[in-house]
């Protein structure tokens, strides 16, 4: 059983065993189930955003000397918030440029 790690922008990292390679993991309905349940939570508050260029998706494979909290509902939910904040945060500095003394030159 193989250990990888996953995460959502600047989110926490979250371990997930699977008995597969990497890439088999990446293709896996797991992580599919992962991103179609952080996706559609967010576009019920941001209708209009991609979500992967704020919040992209992070995996990589655990090296097996630090641990991690297992991925499990609660730990989505916190995925879930934390992206909410990246993209509060992204929106608020897109308004600050905006309105930079410099941003018609």
């Amino acid at each position: 059983m193989s250990k990888y790690l996953v995460s959502f922008g600047d989110s926490d990292k979250y371990e997930v065993d699977f008995p597969g390679t990497l890439e088999e993991f990446k293709n896996s309905d797991k992580v599919k189930d992962l991103v179609e349940k952080v996706e559609s939570f967010l576009k019920e508050k941001f209708p209009t955003n991609k979500f992967e260029d704020i919040v992209p998706l992070h995996i990589e494979e655990a090296d097996g000397t630090t641990q991690y909290p297992k991925l499990d509902a609660a730990t989505v939910s916190e995925i879930v918030k934390n992206a909410v904040t990246q993209i509060g945060v992204e929106k608020f500095t897109s308004k600050l440029n905006l309105n930079a003394p410099f941003d018609k030159i």
